[in-house]
């Protein structure tokens, strides 16, 4: 969080009998560095630090959620997205430009979802995007249909114009996989197929 950091204090009590009357010993310790640390690395183990998206343990935890009460019927979409010749872009506009791109691209492709939906960074050049519910392939479709056109648009980071493409690879639950790991490989065979083509 932003604002002026609170200082954390861990206050004990301890009842003594003093001359007869009894007492309250109070004792504070001021634990605010600990607590800043435990807060990093709760952070850190489920938010991106470049982007502040969810980690890859999140959409994971959510997607295992969706498959552990599933009850027939219930059906979603792991798409597994990739940013073309991103080291290409890093070599020649430097890694800063890269980060920035990066953190733009994830704010083109967190807009429009739903509360239900869950856009992850999991690793460098790499998002994968939980859509729950679906109703169809045709309204899945469309919707990456409509973040292709949306990252097609330039982005402009620090003077220079930049272009980035994006590669989309979509499975389906139940019809692409019934676990986290076969959705998750099947949307990035999907992906690497595009790339490929």
């Amino acid at each position: 969080h932003d604002g002026p950091a609170r200082q954390v204090l861990l206050t004990t009590h301890r009842p003594v009998r003093l001359a007869g009357r009894e007492l309250l010993i109070s004792a504070s310790t001021d634990i605010t560095e600990q607590k800043n640390f435990e807060d990093q690395l709760f952070r850190s183990a489920y938010f991106d630090e470049l982007t502040g998206l969810p980690s890859r343990r999140v959409i994971e935890h959510r997607a295992n959620n969706l498959l552990a009460r599933d009850h027939g019927g219930e059906r979603f979409a792991l798409a597994f997205l990739d940013v073309d010749n991103f080291k290409h872009i890093n070599d020649y506009y430097g890694h800063p430009v890269g980060d920035k791109l990066l953190v733009e691209m994830s704010k083109r492709l967190g807009l429009d979802l739903r509360d239900s939906d869950i856009l992850s960074r999991i690793s460098g050049d790499e998002f994968v995007l939980l859509l729950n519910p679906i109703q169809n392939d045709a309204e899945v479709e469309e919707y990456i249909d409509f973040i292709l056109q949306r990252l097609k648009a330039p982005f402009f980071i620090d003077q220079s114009e930049i272009f980035a493409s994006t590669s989309i690879g979509v499975s389906l639950y139940p019809e692409h996989g019934r676990s986290y790991e076969v959705l998750r490989q099947n949307a990035d065979i999907a992906m690497y197929r595009v790339k490929n083509s």
